[in-house]
């Protein structure tokens, strides 16, 4: 490895470790500990995802959990531990796949952008997407290691990564596939200038895109052995097709309100404008005006309390990123291609040029399916690295067209270019810092997670006072009213979580009550079973309203306390 490489790498190594680390024993996601942590207790406990409970993603997650907790103990760190370890392997791969398609130094812009975006809220949360990410980049890598050397084993490789990706979240897994192939197939059609016939190249653009779908068939094939093994395969396509109808009428979260964006595309503008009169009127202070520009956005996105409504709509604007980049990228992609498809040279010689591009592009579509249909902030933040790797790309042409344009203006053409294309990076990388870092410290720059939880698999976790009198209150609570071989349900999404911090049992298949995807009948045996007062505790939010089980609860349970907002009934007898 070269010494600037080695450098490099080490930077982001580093960089990884002590960004990530600050976090590992930091906060606690209530809602997904219940969702993706207790089932996979239980999944360690020998029962089968959507045979025994409902789940709605494929079991990847569940599994590596369940093996993790099985290997090194049932405790929360655990857990955050090995997602700590894929954070920090995805950011190296991340920075492998920049280092491909540019210079060692230049890789550490997307890998400062994926730090900056450090997270959501809490950032080690178990979502499918942060462990599957590691695999869609490698994915990624390995098909541009196949366009280099067009040796078939990268596409196995490849099929492979986008299986495991299947194996955490089934939409990205399989419109991943799609795309491989059809990228592949699509190569061969344009760079096989020594077959005239297209015939040919279809033949070879099959075959070789059929490596990528072995290596896929041969993970997927792995779940449905296991799940026709266990006899879940059923439920969980059933379950599937069900989840997809319904998160397509009633779940969906639409991108921000397109008038949340007026502030930023104002300022934008009239930036842009005072640009173009100082590049042609007083071409000395145009880098003068660009960093003053520059320093100016970081000035309104980070100090505290100015600005409300530029870093309201700075945030907003990040959720268009994606698909607004991806359209742009795809338009100047088929653009260019439109000129160059009279003959097979030009063609081969357009895919030389356009790959990359072409391939991470595609791979960022792909992540991006993660978002659909709930594009909230939380979903956007975990797709963002491959955005962020098409958005360096697209600003490195960017530049080279910027630096073409200022030759006959300007004494430092270049360095003008650079300073017009790093803009929107360093205010990218400002607003990253504001939503994801500057909610995590207080005025003194103190981390707002400042109580240690005393809870035997909570033990090494710091939380907020608030949180963690909340967190031991209620576990308290469950504990002197139930047994370890007692029941429990809780209705509220937060008080699933107790299922695993108080080590007490889910009677149902249900993992939340108003989860996506239920069936009715699964809803009515649990009624039946609250009917029978199965579950020795049930956890109520203040403000539920379902009528039969207020009535069932009246009938069998006693409210004997309220911790937070939530009410907890004890079965009577």
């Amino acid at each position: 490895m070269e010494p600037a490489t080695a450098i490099c790498f080490l930077i982001t190594l580093i960089a990884g470790i002590v960004c990530y680390g600050l976090f590992i024993n930091r906060g606690v996601g209530l809602p997904i500990l219940g969702y993706d942590i207790a089932p996979a207790e239980r999944v360690m406990q020998g029962e089968v995802p959507y045979r025994d409970f409902i789940y709605n993603y494929t079991p990847g997650v569940l599994w590596l959990n369940a093996a993790l907790m099985r290997v090194f103990g049932t405790r929360l760190i655990t857990i955050n531990a090995g997602l700590f370890v894929f954070k920090l392997a995805t950011l190296i791969a991340l920075y492998q796949a920049a280092r491909r398609l540019t210079t060692p130094r230049a890789a550490l812009i997307p890998v400062a952008l994926a730090l900056s975006w450090v997270g959501y809220r809490v950032v080690l949360r178990p979502y499918p997407a942060q462990y599957s990410m590691l695999f869609v980049i490698l994915g990624l890598i390995f098909l541009l290691n196949y366009d280099k050397t067009e040796k078939v084993r990268w596409l196995s490789l490849c099929g492979a990564a986008v299986g495991v990706v299947f194996l955490f979240k089934q939409n990205v897994g399989l419109l991943l596939i799609v795309l491989v192939t059809a990228g592949v197939f699509a190569r061969e059609m344009l760079v096989r200038s020594d077959l005239p016939e297209w015939r040919d190249r279809a033949i070879v653009g099959l075959k070789r895109a059929s490596f990528s779908l072995i290596g896929f068939v041969v993970i997927a094939t792995a779940l449905i052995v296991y799940l026709v093994r266990e006899e879940a395969l059923r439920a969980m396509l059933e379950h599937f097709l069900s989840l997809a109808d319904e998160y397509g009428e009633k779940r969906a979260v639409m991108l921000p309100r397109v008038t949340l964006l007026f502030p930023v595309a104002i300022g934008s503008l009239v930036t842009v404008t005072c640009a173009v009169i100082a590049l042609r009127k007083a071409p000395r202070l145009f880098e003068l005006f660009v960093a003053f520009a520059i320093a100016l956005g970081a000035i309104v996105l980070l100090i505290p309390g100015r600005g409300y409504a530029i870093k309201e709509s700075a945030t907003a604007s990040i959720s268009y990123l994606p698909p607004v980049l991806l359209m742009a990228v795809f338009a100047r992609i088929g653009w260019t291609f439109n000129k160059a498809r009279r003959s097979a040279q030009q063609r081969s010689l357009w895919w030389r040029r356009t790959a990359p591009a072409l391939m991470v592009a595609l791979f960022a579509f792909g992540a991006y399916s993660e978002v659909y249909p709930r594009a909230d902030y939380a979903h956007l933040v975990r797709i963002l690295p491959l955005t962020f790797l098409l958005l360096f790309l697209a600003a490195g042409e960017t530049n080279h067209l910027l630096t073409a344009h200022f030759r006959d203006r300007l004494q430092s053409p270049r360095r003008a270019a650079l300073m017009c294309v790093g803009a929107p990076l360093l205010l990218l990388f400002a607003v990253g810092i504001k939503d994801a870092w500057q909610p995590r410290v207080d005025s003194s720059l103190r981390f707002v997670e400042q109580t240690p939880l005393s809870l035997e698999r909570a033990r090494g976790i710091i939380v907020g006072r608030k949180q963690a009198g909340f967190i031991e209150h209620l576990a308290a609570t469950i504990e002197a009213n139930s047994s370890p071989d007692d029941c429990i349900f809780s209705f509220a999404p937060h008080g699933t979580a107790f299922y695993f911090l108080s080590a007490r049992r889910n009677p149902t298949r249900l993992v939340w009550w108003r989860s996506a995807g239920i069936k009715s009948a699964d809803r009515e045996n649990l009624l039946e079973k609250i009917e029978r007062g199965v579950p020795k505790l049930v956890l109520v939010a203040e403000g539920f309203h379902n009528d039969r089980v207020i009535a069932y609860l009246g009938a069998r349970y006693n409210h004997i306390e309220t911790v937070g907002n939530l009410k907890v009934y004890d079965r009577t007898h």
